[in-house]
């Protein structure tokens, strides 16, 4: 019970600046413009921001850690993969297979299950398990983009050469540049980041409760359920149970296999929502699986935590 509890409370802050937003346009003072305003700041500046001065922080992998990083990265993938497919066979459009993939395998690891591995599997498993947000954002975050750009009509190279210049996917790269050249930022220009990052993730969830609370008067259809439900499943069992089994197979330590199994269960990260309100793609649809994702990961994380203690 102490962990149930140790979970949920990491977990309803997030809810609280998601309902700040919703009730902000509920009440008419946050309209579609400034939500896309809030919106447009975190995918240029607080997201770009948190990525550089987090990433840029870790340290080099040892030759085990980087065959259990691949294999985590191979799962997800796949899951994304199995969702796009599934989504063509089930008659989905361009940008519900697109949207859903992405949210199938871009986690909220960073802010939500990395402090939860750190507090049930202590900072060692949690240093080991750092390298896995790289890969959510480099990686996965990557090819999410390159899927949202080829939903938007791109071709599936130029989407997925473009995918590296998004801002977000580029602060990633950047930031684990930085850590593996052992390299840091000047110091007045690494406060500055520093501050910016502390706006990301806050200001991308009042950004989601706003876009929920304006479905009314944006005009659009109400998504289907099927992709936000398929896109949930993808990520909150299909991933993390695949990741187990597969890093299994490499010699990463146990310690990394449990926790990175973790991160793999996180709920769906609100960049999510951010890069698909940016390319116009399935942003209703992702602001959805975010707020699903995020409500069952009170259950699901406290479970795959029971489990892998």
């Amino acid at each position: 019970m102490p962990l149930v509890l140790d979970v949920v409370s990491r977990v309803w802050p997030f809810f609280l600046l998601v309902g700040a937003g919703l009730t902000l346009s509920r009440l008419r003072l946050l309209d579609a413009k400034m939500t896309q305003g809030l919106s447009a700041y975190v995918y240029w500046v607080g997201f770009p921001a948190l990525l550089l001065h987090s990433l840029s922080r870790l340290g080099r992998p040892g030759h085990d850690l980087l065959l259990g990083l691949a294999a985590y990265a191979g799962a997800g993938l796949l899951v994304m993969g199995v969702v796009v497919t599934a989504g063509r066979v089930l008659g989905w459009s361009k940008a519900e297979r697109g949207g859903a993939g992405m949210a199938s395998g871009v986690g909220n690891s960073a802010f939500l299950a990395l402090p939860i591995t750190a507090a049930v599997m202590g900072a060692e498993t949690a240093r080991l398990v750092a390298g896995v947000v790289a890969i959510d954002f480099v990686v996965m975050a990557a090819t999410g983009v390159g899927l949202l750009g080829w939903a938007a009509g791109r071709s599936v190279w130029r989407s997925t050469v473009q995918a590296f210049r998004n801002p977000v996917v580029a602060a990633a790269l950047a930031g684990v540049a930085l850590a593996l050249l052992d390299l840091a930022l000047p110091e007045p220009l690494d406060r500055a980041v520093g501050m910016a990052a502390a706006s990301g993730s806050p200001v991308g969830l009042v950004a989601l409760g706003a876009a929920l609370g304006l479905r009314e008067t944006e005009g659009q259809a109400a998504p289907s359920w099927g992709p936000v439900t398929l896109a949930a499943i993808g990520k909150l069992v299909a991933f993390p149970l695949l990741a187990w089994f597969v890093i299994g197979l490499t010699p990463a330590p146990p310690a990394f296999r449990a926790g990175a199994t973790l991160l793999a269960a996180a709920p769906t990260a609100v960049n999510v929502f951010i890069q698909t309100r940016a390319y116009g793609v399935f942003a209703r649809g992702a602001a959805r699986t975010v707020a699903l994702t995020t409500a069952l990961s009170m259950v699901t994380l406290a479970l795959a935590a029971l489990l892998l203690k």
